[in-house]
């Protein structure tokens, strides 16, 4: 990748990532759901150092939906807690980047274990200042909206665009830029639906195993193109 070439000449730049298409891509090899969720964690942790060198330093990346936790079987979301509970634990690329985990979402219907590897991995990397990486984990953009509004009301204060904007997850970080969705699906799925209103959207059919750096130029590119005027 030509990233001095590409790098976005910006202080902020967050990016909002729908890693869609695990499982079609899985499933088109004849190969188990799992092998394709493995790969799409793989894929995640060999870009992240693209990401930063592109000048991206904050990343908001759809996880795991509240939806996905109502609707798939038992036996996958038992492998996928495994696999994020993993991805927790293998932290040297968080720590050789200077990447700083932080976790938007509810850990109710967690297992213990990974809960408590999310929140440690998230503790020992708060100093980091290169990346902000947003595991949007557990996580509805809908019940955060809701939880949002009731913090306002419960502590009695009048709600503004501003201070609903930091009873979100997303607290006083940017809005997104550039909203990235794999796999060829052109929604949002319930995700950031607030912190995405001026967003540029990138649609790619590639699915979420094969988004390679190719790819990331031609979304950072496209992004370049746009002029965004934010309603004026």
């Amino acid at each position: 990748m030509h990233t001095e070439h590409c790098k976005l000449h910006t202080e902020k730049f967050h990016l909002a990532l729908i890693m869609d298409g695990n499982r079609r891509w899985a499933r088109r090899r004849g190969l188990p759901r799992l092998v394709g969720h493995r790969r799409g964690v793989e894929n995640l942790r060999k870009l992240l150092p693209l990401f930063i060198k592109s000048g991206i330093t904050h990343l908001t990346i759809y996880a795991l939906s509240t939806e996905n936790l109502a609707n798939r079987n038992q036996s996958e979301l038992k492998s996928l807690f495994q696999l994020v509970e993993k991805f927790a634990k293998d932290n040297t690329t968080f720590f050789e980047n200077e990447i700083h985990i932080n976790i938007f979402g509810e850990l109710k219907g967690f297992p213990a274990s990974t809960k408590r590897a999310l929140k440690k991995l998230s503790e020992e990397t708060k100093a980091h200042k290169k990346l902000i990486l947003n595991l949007a984990i557990g996580y509805g953009a809908r019940a955060e909206i809701v939880r949002a509004a009731n913090v306002l009301l419960k502590s009695g204060k009048r709600a503004t665009e501003q201070n609903f904007s930091r009873e979100l997850f997303s607290g006083t970080q940017p809005d997104p830029d550039l909203l990235i969705r794999t796999g060829g699906k052109r929604r949002l799925s319930n995700f950031l639906l607030w912190q995405l209103a001026y967003a540029e959207f990138y649609f790619s059919e590639k699915f979420w195993p094969e988004f390679d750096v190719t790819e990331l130029e031609r979304a950072l590119e496209f992004f370049r193109e746009q002029k965004r005027n934010f309603g004026k």
